[in-house]
């Protein structure tokens, strides 16, 4: 009995050891991920990147504009967190560095996830610091939208910080609360929403969003086949919109598991990604 104990505890010890080695790549890696989305409102093709939860990720920044250049997107729209919440003054420069390297390249538009909103209540001068870093050529989109040409417009919206409740009985966010926030969506034009938490899909649809890009989830941290992502930052287990492309009220969201890790770094089966959303024209047109 104690040989078969002593068997099980070792064989315990080396699939950690082995799991936080496999994290240890997967932390240095960096994928493309390709959505093809097609709609009657597109009058032009425009490829799109989609960047979320770099969490100060710095140890991949050559490896993320690589893999920008390859993609060579006519615009980079940034979904938040792209900073941490709890950083004090000095931790919050790699970030900076990456977004200005891309924006000499690419039109960057940039929209505010929970850590942003965190950050700037808890330590304004570290956020002041943070965005003076930032190019002028970086564009916000707090609860206000852009045009990308091509009949495409892309909002930004900024989620109060109240929406992040972990566990339980968070609140729900309806489409009369984003409009009061972010104003009517425009029926004509093909609406993209950039909204961090991608578990308000039924909001941002009914609000009219053609697409909505959303993150914060990390993917799940551990990704397990057949079940997917484990947990999510809001505490709770198997989320159901951790990972890929959903589908509500016929319009679609895309969820990225971003590329970094605040707190608890570890992923597992679940490589850091940039996101090619290649927006087309309907065939013949």
């Amino acid at each position: 009995m104690l040989k078969i104990c002593i068997i099980i505890i070792a064989i315990l010890i080396i699939l950690i050891i082995l799991a936080f080695v496999e994290s240890f790549r997967e932390l240095r890696c960096v994928k493309i991920t390709t959505y093809d989305i097609e709609d009657d409102k597109i009058s032009e093709d425009k490829t799109v990147v989609f960047l979320s939860d770099y969490h100060e990720a710095k140890i991949i920044n050559e490896k993320i504009v690589s893999a920008v250049d390859k993609v060579s997107p006519d615009v980079i729209l940034v979904g938040g967190d792209m900073i941490n919440g709890f950083e004090h003054e000095g931790l919050v420069e790699s970030s900076g560095a990456l977004l200005n390297k891309l924006v000499e390249k690419y039109p960057v538009y940039y929209a505010y996830g929970n850590h942003e909103a965190k950050l700037i209540d808890i330590a304004p001068a570290v956020w002041n610091k943070y965005q003076e870093s930032l190019s002028s050529d970086i564009k916000y989109l707090l609860n206000d939208s852009v045009s990308l040409g091509g009949n495409i417009r892309v909002y930004g919206f900024n989620t109060p910080r109240e929406y992040y409740k972990r566990g339980f009985g968070f609140p729900k966010l309806t489409k009369d609360e984003i409009e009061e926030l972010l104003g009517e969506e425009s029926k004509k034009e093909f609406s993209i929403l950039l909204g961090h938490a991608p578990d308000f899909i039924e909001g941002y649809t009914s609000w009219g969003a053609d697409l909505s890009l959303s993150g914060h989830f990390h993917g799940g941290m551990v990704r397990l086949p057949f079940l997917g992502g484990v947990v999510s930052p809001r505490l709770l287990l198997l989320p159901r919109y951790d990972y890929g492309i959903y589908e509500e009220n016929s319009k679609k969201e895309i969820v990225t598991n971003g590329l970094g890790q605040h707190s608890i770094k570890l992923r597992i089966n679940n490589i850091p990604e940039i996101v090619q959303v290649n927006l087309k024209k309907p065939k013949g047109v």
